[in-house]
């Protein structure tokens, strides 16, 4: 840096891109140009994961810092995890001639430069942001940042000539929140007070595309859409489209467990409870996997069981319960079961019994939060767009899936219920439980029955076609939920 000529030195003074590409040795990639040479007093980012938003944080902050002795830059996060992490970004691309001292206590975060230029990074506090005046008001994670703390921040810019404001977050909130108003605002009617710009993840050059098309695969729609493509989803609407249910309902009846033979070759399968009170129904869904895999070799589902049952005890419901998951019924892998409210108490009492008939242990018990039900709700409309979960044509769970609604609250969580004035999600919560097992292992399909005759056995000798047997079994036991065949498999002529 000292080799730099005053030539040099005014021109990072007046220009951010030749600052960034002189003074800190980071050129600006091509979408944050127009970013950081741009005019207007409000500049407002919708942007997804890994896009370079805090690069341009550090940038234009450094770059009023060195420009303008005395600077004071404000910098305001929605969490302390995030504003320390973004401030110590920043205070790593200071060098050379921009070069300071940074400072952390509980409260606040400083970085100094020896030309009296300050940058402070916080948390989101009324209280903290209602400070003297500032050059540059730096809001990262906006869409978590409360409507007041922006109300209290905005007016530090209020009296100094020259000022601005950087907004900048994943789209979170709806109208009227200030980030959602002013990107609308900005991508509208662009003008010299305020411009927005929509940065998708793929915008960064150093995103990898196969990786991203594995977190597309791997996470909800809404979740994708949000984090990385940064497009707004609305906040509220109907959760499922109802054509893509359409597209995977099909007319296969549901299996009957009072008819002898019909679980045979089912092999292990996951379900899901559901608890009714007075008005609701007690639900249990089923789901086991295919054994055809789709055309990218992943395994393909199916709701294979339904069962609802108004005005029924929970003494009652339990022993129905361990009928159909007990000795001779369902291979359950897991069964996860509700326990908020009354099903609480109801899932110990199943999971003993269940476990005093088979000697397994396969009730999991689950807190179905807004947080679980968007996660599971979403991991259904995951699989349903791959095609990869086949629906009956079953009249309850076809209507609480199409009547199911999200809403996004201002503190950025999704409800998603069926609405009182429509009916009830019981059904619909039951199969969204069955799927939990699969987020964290696939269930793996029985194969076809193997007939072996004794020619087949006696073309060696009976050691090898035993030692055959045995090494296929062996070759399944990584998985938990495998049905393994029996021994009945290996029918002789």
């Amino acid at each position: 840096m000292g080799d730099l000529t005053l030539e040099q030195l005014d021109a990072a003074r007046r220009d951010p891109v030749v600052f960034s590409r002189v003074i800190l040795g980071e050129p600006l990639w091509d979408h944050q140009l127009e970013v950081a040479t741009s005019q207007a007093r409000y500049r407002v980012l919708c942007a997804g994961r890994r896009a370079g938003k805090t690069r341009v944080f550090g940038v234009l902050a450094l770059h009023r810092m060195f420009a303008v002795p005395g600077s004071r830059v404000l910098l305001v996060s929605a969490g302390r995890t995030s504003v320390v992490r973004t401030h110590k970004e920043i205070a790593g691309m200071a060098r050379g001639p921009v070069s300071g001292t940074s400072i952390e206590d509980d409260q606040v975060m400083t970085l100094t430069l020896s030309n009296g230029s300050v940058l402070e990074s916080v948390t989101q506090s009324v209280n903290a942001v209602r400070s003297a005046d500032v050059d540059l008001l730096i809001i990262d994670e906006a869409g978590f940042v409360e409507q007041s703390v922006w109300e209290s921040a905005e007016p530090t810019i209020g009296a100094r000539p020259g000022s601005r404001v950087l907004v900048a977050s994943s789209p979170w909130r709806g109208p009227g929140h200030f980030f959602h108003d002013l990107w609308r605002q900005g991508m509208e009617a662009p003008d010299a007070e305020v411009s927005s710009w929509h940065w998708p993840s793929t915008v960064s050059p150093f995103v990898d595309a196969h990786w991203l098309e594995g977190v597309r695969e791997r996470n909800a729609p809404d979740y994708f859409a949000r984090e990385y493509l940064a497009e707004w989803t609305g906040a509220t609407g109907s959760y499922f489209d109802s054509d893509e249910i359409d597209a995977v309902t099909v007319d296969e009846p549901l299996l009957d467990p009072g008819e002898p033979g019909a679980l045979a070759g089912v092999g292990s399968v996951s379900g899901g409870v559901d608890w009714g009170m007075q008005r609701d129904a007690h639900a249990l869904v089923v789901v086991a996997a295919l054994p055809e895999p789709d055309e990218r070799g992943r395994t393909r589902y199916a709701v294979r069981f339904i069962e609802e049952r108004y005005r029924t005890s929970y003494e009652a419901w339990i022993e129905r319960l361990v009928e159909l998951g007990g000795r001779g019924g369902f291979a359950f892998a897991r069964l996860c079961s509700e326990t908020n409210g009354v099903g609480q108490m109801s899932t110990q009492v199943l999971a003993r019994r269940l476990w005093e008939d088979t000697g397994r242990d396969v009730v999991e018990p689950l807190s179905t939060t807004a947080k679980l039900k968007q996660d599971l709700f979403g991991f259904a409309r995951l699989l349903i767009q791959q095609k990869r979960l086949l629906l009956p044509r079953h009249p309850s769970l076809l209507q609480q899936l199409r009547a199911l609604e999200f809403e996004t609250t201002d503190s950025g969580v999704m409800r998603i219920a069926v609405p009182d004035r429509i009916g009830h999600d019981d059904v619909a919560m039951a199969f969204a439980m069955a799927l939990q097992p699969l987020m964290a292992g696939e269930l793996v399909p029985v194969p076809e029955a193997r007939v072996v005759t004794m020619e087949d056995i006696l073309e060696d000798d009976l050691t090898t076609g035993l030692e055959a047997y045995q090494q296929f079994r062996d070759s399944h036991l990584d998985s938990q939920m495998f049905g393994f065949p029996s021994l009945t498999d290996w029918r002789l002529p």
